[in-house]
């Protein structure tokens, strides 16, 4: 059976999440078409793909003969792969990361009237209907169209399954965190290095999305980069600090006193070996990244927000020991609020912490308060990290990937590539 495949080109999250699920189906049927910054780590781990296709998923025209050799599609939060793998009528499977942020501008009613177009209506009386959606509805509407669909779990994803099962969309699913677990647990079993003690691992994540990039909406990396030697500086005890992150491709090493710093992007099971054997780490509120942190046993310590996006994710967190230790742009400041939306919401985070970076006393300011939270999340004992870690893994349960794909294979088995 051949399997095309595609995940959302926002961060590493969602093609982290391919990578999982291809890894367990069978590496040689499964190929990847997508772009932007999931096509970049699709290269990086090429070995997880039978093949990589650059491609744009929103052409039809493009994708029309990689769905005419494929037997079923598997898309992570692509909601055109969906849309045109139903046209083509291949069988299709969609998994979400993110069902509790979708916002929903339109009652489930009428984005059930739109999935009914879409699965019956004609080619342009589809598109049109689909396109008419914003981004977080479309994928609402690949959820309903998919032939299985996994939300991954998350506070407010339950009521959100329930509120499309409402729609008569018996077919979606909760599952738990949709990670590479077997790399992830075969890197804990590895004797500790001597070193766990005094290293910190900060992961900054894919971050490139529908906004920010490495080469001009990039204020964070270069505020981080600042705080992380300024910290290599002031905590003297710690002995290296290791920043992972897609925009640092171009390995840098540059030594504080005695700390050893380095920014670099790792290969993604380079990366987990790496959270396996670090003493502290430190992240925005990814929620990939939080699940494979809770995994490996590491209390995350939550840097300030890149996008709009991970201000929603630190909400729902609310409560937790985990969320109480969070550094985040609201807490220097009313002037920090940002308009409640995902494309506005984030380009205020990109120009206010632009402002972070240009203005000297606005820097010490953040830096001030991430170096608090910093100071008392490395004062927590083990007995505090591990509660904290029970918390955020009591709200992230559900079904395990190895369960869920094997009721893929079987379902995929059983359509014999036809819908």
């Amino acid at each position: 059976m051949k399997i095309l495949a595609s995940a959302q080109a926002c961060g590493f999250g969602p093609v982290s999440k391919l990578v999982a699920v291809s890894s367990l189906l069978g590496t040689d049927r499964v190929d990847f078409v997508g772009q932007g910054v999931a096509l970049d780590y699709a290269r990086r781990h090429a070995e997880r793909f039978g093949a990589v296709h650059p491609a744009d998923t929103t052409r039809g025209d493009l994708l029309a003969p990689r769905l005419a050799g494929a037997d079923a599609v598997i898309s992570v939060m692509d909601a055109d792969l969906v849309f045109w793998a139903v046209r083509h009528g291949r069988p299709v499977v969609f998994f979400d990361s993110l069902l509790h942020f979708w916002s929903r501008t339109h009652p489930a009613a009428r984005l059930a009237g739109v999935a009914r177009t879409v699965r019956e209506g004609g080619t342009r009386a589809a598109r049109t209907a689909f396109e008419a959606l914003g981004p977080h509805q479309r994928i609402l509407v690949a959820h309903l169209v998919a032939d299985l669909s996994w939300a991954q779990n998350f506070p407010g994803v339950r009521e959100r399954v329930a509120e499309l099962a409402a729609t008569g969309a018996g077919h979606i699913r909760l599952c738990g965190p949709v990670v590479d677990t077997a790399t992830l647990h075969g890197a804990l079993a590895e004797p500790a290095d001597e070193q766990t003690a005094g290293s910190f691992l900060v992961n900054l994540g894919g971050f490139k999305n529908f906004y920010l990039d490495y080469a001009s909406h990039n204020a964070y990396l270069h505020l981080m980069r600042r705080w992380v030697l300024d910290l290599a500086e002031k905590a003297s005890d710690l002995d290296h600090v290791l920043v992972c992150c897609g925009g640092f491709t171009r390995p840098e090493t540059v030594q504080v006193g005695t700390v050893r710093v380095e920014f670099t992007c790792l290969t993604h099971q380079d990366f987990l070996r790496r959270l396996a054997g670090t003493g502290m780490c430190a992240m925005p509120p990814s929620l990939t990244s939080l699940q494979e942190a809770v995994i490996a046993r590491r209390m995350p310590l939550l840097l300030p927000e890149q996008h709009y996006g991970h201000i929603v994710n630190r909400r729902h967190l609310a409560g937790t020991a985990v969320s109480r230790h969070a550094a985040c742009l609201t807490d220097l400041g009313g002037e920090y609020q940002v308009a409640e939306d995902d494309l506005e919401g984030t380009r205020e985070l990109d120009r206010l912490t632009r402002r972070l970076v240009d203005d000297e006393p606005d820097y010490q300011q953040f830096r001030a308060h991430l170096d608090e939270r910093t100071a008392a999340y490395r004062a927590l004992t083990p007995k505090e990290r591990e509660g904290a870690v029970d918390e955020v893994a009591a709200l992230l349960g559900g079904p395990s990937l190895g369960s869920v794909i094997a009721e893929l294979k079987g379902a995929l088995l059983e359509s014999g590539g036809r819908r």
